[in-house]
């Protein structure tokens, strides 16, 4: 068995925010204890930083950006926790370990179904599954790490960048523009906007392959809809669809509200999509559910190969002729799409610093 020294923590404040925060000094406190050592060094951690606003402007942001809860681990070159830590939004976490090459590995935002005391191994944690229901708007899961090798009365410092699980989908604007004079006399009323197609969950380490992702049906939400074979869940509902716009379009008046979305990346990529009419995997899809006259209408914009962390927004999404009775099949020439970001980083990530 190694021998190990007391650990020691200290906890500080800095609230995750739009702006940078400031960090107060902390304050000591005992969390864990165990054996005893010779060659220590200290390594404090905390979770703060400045990232406030993202690549795509909208008001999102500060939802997006905000810290709940934190955990912490120290692995061993043997892939063995040898300490842990908890904190609220803003703490900091100071402990002496014992000289040697470590691991450290931060969750932000964690469920309640992930124990932080009961990871005892590295592969506990890079391996977790989550669900798309563990996020919210308000509370995103966010995962990173970094190495760290530490001398006998050494003191670093050190930044560990978490990201988020989920990538961002959106447009920004929905305006018609019909190339046939019937067809642009007729009223024309944006619905809702949602995505289909969506991976269920996602690993804390790592996003899924292509060929890792399940084909089973039941691994998916929204199937080819909004979620006509799925039980309602209303968490991951509000993540992935708007479903009350009911907005009026002319050529003159376009809709100008942003939408946005958060989805577990999907890795299909377009030359792998079908859009065969019984299930198979397949791309997850941005639609738009319209109503021309009495009928119902679909658009459909589909998202490349996903990773988490990014975001893929259209500036704008333009109606040119009659879309598809169902939000499965596209007809070609249906619309026009610009695109302002498409699978670029999420800018401003949140920050986990070792402070010395």
């Amino acid at each position: 068995m190694k021998p190990y020294r007391l650990l020691s923590f200290l906890l500080a404040a800095a609230v995750l925010s739009c702006g940078k925060a400031d960090i107060p000094e902390p304050k000591p406190a005992i969390l864990q204890e165990s054996g005893t050592g010779a060659a220590t060094g200290i390594v404090s951690v905390s979770l703060g930083g400045p990232f406030a606003t993202t690549r795509v402007a909208d008001p999102s942001s500060s939802v997006e950006n905000t810290c709940h809860r934190w955990a912490v681990w120290f692995f061993d070159q043997n892939g063995d926790s040898v300490a842990y830590g908890t904190g609220q939004a803003g703490d900091s976490i100071r402990r002496t370990v014992l000289a040697g090459r470590y691991t450290i590995v931060a969750v932000a935002n964690y469920p309640d179904r992930l124990i932080p005391e009961q990871i005892k191994r590295m592969t506990q944690i890079t391996q977790w599954v989550s669900n798309l229901s563990d996020n919210s708007t308000g509370s995103m899961l966010m995962y990173g790490e970094s190495s760290l090798e530490l001398e006998k009365d050494q003191t670093v410092s050190r930044n560990v960048d978490v990201r988020r699980l989920v990538a961002k989908v959106g447009v920004k604007k929905v305006s018609v523009a019909f190339e046939n004079p019937y067809l642009a006399a007729k009223t024309t009323r944006l619905e809702a906007i949602y995505l289909t197609n969506l991976y269920r969950t996602s690993r804390l380490g790592t996003d899924f392959t292509d060929m890792e992702l399940s084909a089973s049906e039941s691994a998916w939400y929204n199937v080819m809809g909004w979620r006509p074979d799925n039980a309602a869940n209303p968490q991951a509902d509000a993540l992935v669809g708007d479903l009350d716009i009911r907005v009026t379009l002319t050529p003159s008046a376009p809709h100008n509200t942003p939408h946005y979305f958060y989805a577990y990346p999907n890795a299909m990529s377009m030359d792998d999509d079908t859009h065969e009419a019984s299930w198979s995997k397949r791309s997850t899809r941005l639609v738009l559910q319209v109503a021309i006259g009495n009928k119902t209408y679909y658009y459909q914009v589909q998202v490349p190969s996903m990773g988490r962390n990014r975001i893929y927004v259209a500036d704008e999404i333009i109606l040119k002729k009659l879309g598809s009775m169902d939000p499965e099949q596209e007809i070609p020439g249906s619309v026009d799409v610009v695109f302002s970001a498409l699978g670029v980083d999420w800018d401003q990530d949140v920050n986990v610093s070792e402070n010395s």
